[in-house]
């Protein structure tokens, strides 16, 4: 019974070093990510040249504008839609084909 005791300490020992090198990670995953947040808001910062409230303003007019512009293109390819004609048929026809001509009594 004593070999499983020992073997039981010594996976408890394990798990508390795993455990803390799970929450050392975690902390330096969180500082990592953290980071990368901070270099893309001072990136869009530098693109935009400007920052804080009016960087926000610009952002919510680009986004408007970009709203506005897929709206009004989807508008226009719905009058662009037109119905095929008899005539665009046979000319499809036509171009697939070639003239044939049946043969028939």
């Amino acid at each position: 019974m004593g070999l499983y005791l020992e073997k039981i300490e010594e996976n408890e020992k394990k798990i508390k070093k795993l455990k803390t090198t799970i929450e050392t990670s975690k902390a330096k995953l969180k500082k990592l990510v953290d980071e990368n947040a901070h270099l893309s808001y001072l990136e869009i910062k530098a693109e935009y040249n400007c920052e804080g409230r009016e960087l926000l303003e610009v952002l919510a007019r680009e986004r408007e504008q970009s709203a506005k512009l897929k709206a009004d293109s989807l508008a226009d390819s719905d009058n662009d839609v037109t119905a095929e004609s008899a005539d665009d048929v046979s000319d499809t026809n036509d171009a697939e084909f070639g003239q044939q001509m049946s043969f028939t009594d």
